[in-house]
């Protein structure tokens, strides 16, 4: 009796249908998984490692060294978000600093006009003429009188700088300073010239004296200003020097001079007869009337009491010929209000015209009076 197994094939079912379609699903899952693996491993590969041409070595590669992954660079919406950000700041920065430097260089550059003009004041104050024309030229014909003028005059007091403009190399200063027991305001133009603000208008006037007496000497600390020519001062009160000569005296007057060339600056020069001449010249004419109150023609009534009015004052000057002619001014007054010739005058006046005849010294050596009413014809006199 044999007693090997006998042999024998498994039963082969098929599955239902059911079956087949619910794992045909599955099997497409798990497909699509395997792809995503796929596709990610190959990303990873490319992060991995740098491209390299076929066949050949690693371009990045620097020889005796080993390689090394370069990462690949990838830009998402936050690194462009951010990027653009930063560009904005930046638009906004830049001329944001670049105003900032021109404001601070326009105020460097205010800051120093300011310093010039108020330098420019503080020269006048002082007295120094010549720091003055250096910062601000003088355009007008004449000289500037030298400082010892300046330092002789009141000064200008309360003086600053209001405003300044600066507009690239142009600018100007807005100054007050009291002068006289006035207030002035002035405005200063200015030029940038080689990195250095330099006024371009000045407060100096010319002094006009063409109108002065003929016997008049302006002169102030010493300086003429009746010269050929014209004497340019800057802002003060100024005094004209007091002279007195042989015959004539002057000046003690007062003048403002306040820097605005609209407001020209004309010294007044009193001028006179020094007293000794002053009563000399007097009596002179007093002498003269009286004696022609003696005469029947005599345009003065006889015992009119005679008083001298004001001083001798000097109507023509010829100093080449050495000659002077006064006027006296007389007034006859009457005891009883009443004239020879019946009239009721209380007062006459009469002027007495007198010349005067000088030596190189200026000293008068000969006088000729004229009577009254006949101012011309002259003669000899003398007390």
């Amino acid at each position: 009796m044999s007693t090997a197994m006998p042999e024998f094939e498994m039963p082969q079912f098929e599955a239902p249908p059911q079956a087949a379609a619910a794992a045909r699903p599955a099997a497409r899952a798990q497909g699509r998984s395997d792809a995503v693996d796929q596709s990610a491993r190959r990303q990873q590969a490319l992060v991995a490692e740098p491209p390299r041409s076929a066949g050949g070595p690693d371009p990045f590669r620097i020889p005796g060294r080993p390689a090394t992954a370069h990462p690949a660079l990838r830009f998402g919406w936050r690194q462009l978000l951010v990027a653009g950000i930063v560009g904005t700041l930046l638009g906004i920065a830049v001329p944001t600093a670049m105003r900032a430097l021109d404001d601070t260089t326009a105020s460097a550059q205010a800051e120093s006009l300011r310093g010039v003009a108020l330098d420019y004041l503080t020269a006048i104050a002082t007295g120094r003429s010549g720091v003055a024309t250096a910062l601000a030229p003088v355009t007008s014909s004449g000289r500037v009188a030298p400082d010892a003028v300046l330092a002789s005059a009141e000064p200008i007091t309360d003086f600053s700088v209001q405003l300044v403009q600066v507009d690239g190399a142009s600018g100007a200063a807005h100054v007050r300073f009291r002068v006289g027991g006035a207030d002035v305001l002035r405005a200063l133009d200015a030029a940038l010239i080689d990195g250095e603000w330099q006024l371009q208008d000045s407060l100096a006037e010319v002094a006009d004296v063409r109108f002065r007496e003929p016997i008049g000497r302006v002169e102030v600390a010493g300086v003429p200003l009746d010269g050929r020519s014209p004497v340019l001062l800057y802002p003060g009160s100024y005094t004209i020097d007091a002279y007195s000569g042989a015959f004539f005296l002057s000046g003690g007057d007062r003048f403002v001079v306040d820097g605005d060339v609209r407001t020209p600056t004309v010294p007044y020069v009193t001028a006179g007869v020094v007293p000794r001449i002053r009563d000399y010249a007097t009596e002179l004419a007093l002498d003269v009337v009286a004696d022609c109150q003696m005469r029947a023609r005599c345009p003065v009534d006889f015992g009119l009491s005679l008083l001298p009015v004001g001083d001798p004052y000097p109507v023509e000057v010829d100093a080449a010929a050495g000659v002077v002619e006064l006027v006296v001014s007389i007034m006859a007054v009457g005891g009883d209000g009443r004239g020879t010739d019946g009239s009721d005058p209380e007062t006459e006046w009469f002027d007495v015209r007198l010349r005067a005849l000088l030596d190189d010294r200026g000293v008068p050596t000969e006088w000729r009076c004229g009577e009254p009413g006949e101012p011309e014809a002259l003669r000899g006199c003398t007390l």
